[in-house]
């Protein structure tokens, strides 16, 4: 029996970035578009500069962001640096924040700068995170600007081995108390999205 092929959304990211034009839109946020060239070497810088700044495969990196382009462009370098994706609802406070980004072993966080009077309450209480990346706004003195990660580097593929096994978090609310995360392995989703 043929064994089934082992996914992986980097790998598959990848293709992508060398397949389409580099002018074709790949994310369209309001008026904004970005180009498919654009959206690859940001992405590829900022996974090649999470990883220069010591995260390794199967790190946890925090999301606590809403839905606009960086939110894209930090999953796609999450699954090119086979770094692990945590999501965190932007309606959280305090101890919410600091349960998410401490259960899941969080060592970067990636935040909106319309954030940032949160997280410097939480800069202490989280030693294990050694990168806070900030989305725009004035910088918090601990933060590194999100667009000198994006834009600093050659933008070229990281070149790495992948493995289907690579995971992604979803933390879950409801009637549980506390989010749990759930993980996945980058070759189940695939599957189980009907691939």
């Amino acid at each position: 029996m043929p064994t089934a092929p082992n996914w992986n959304f980097g790998d598959v990211l990848d293709a992508l970035d060398a397949s389409y034009a580099a002018s074709a839109p790949a994310l369209i946020h309001d008026d904004a578009v970005t180009s498919w060239a654009d959206f690859a070497r940001r992405s590829n810088n900022l996974a090649a500069q999470l990883r220069a700044r010591g995260a390794v495969p199967d790190d946890k990196v925090g999301f606590y962001l809403r839905n606009r382009p960086e939110y894209v462009e930090t999953l796609a370098a999450c699954f090119k640096a086979r770094l692990v994706h945590v999501n965190v609802n932007y309606r959280y406070l305090d101890d919410e924040l600091w349960y998410i980004f401490d259960n899941s072993d969080a060592k970067v966080v990636v935040f909106d700068g319309e954030f940032a009077e949160r997280v410097a309450k939480l800069h202490a209480r989280l030693p294990k995170v050694v990168a806070w990346v900030q989305v725009g706004g004035a910088p918090l003195d601990f933060a590194i600007p999100y667009e000198s990660l994006a834009n600093g580097g050659s933008g070229r593929a990281l070149g790495i081995a992948r493995d289907g096994k690579d995971l992604l978090f979803l933390y879950t609310g409801g009637t549980t108390g506390m989010p749990k995360g759930v993980m996945w392995a980058a070759n189940d989703l695939w599957h189980a999205l009907g691939a």
